[in-house]
C-alpha cells in the first residue's frame, strides 16, 4: 500500500468513527422524546402513543 492510500484510509476513519462519535453525543444531549415537531409535547410520550396503539 502507498502512503497515499495509508494516509486516505485514515483520513475517511476518522470521518467515519467522527461522526458516529458526534451522533451518539448528539443523541445523548437531545433524546428522541425531546426532538421533532412535537417536541415534549404531552400527547407525544411513549406511554400514551403505546395506550394509543393497542387500541
Amino acid at each position: 500500500m502507498s502512503g497515499i492510500a495509508i494516509m486516505m484510509m485514515v483520513l475517511f476513519m476518522v470521518v467515519i468513527w467522527g461522526g458516529l462519535v458526534a451522533s451518539a453525543l448528539h443523541l445523548r444531549r437531545n433524546p428522541d422524546d425531546m426532538s421533532g415537531i412535537h417536541g415534549d409535547a404531552e400527547y407525544a410520550r411513549d406511554a400514551i402513543l403505546v395506550e394509543q396503539e393497542l387500541r
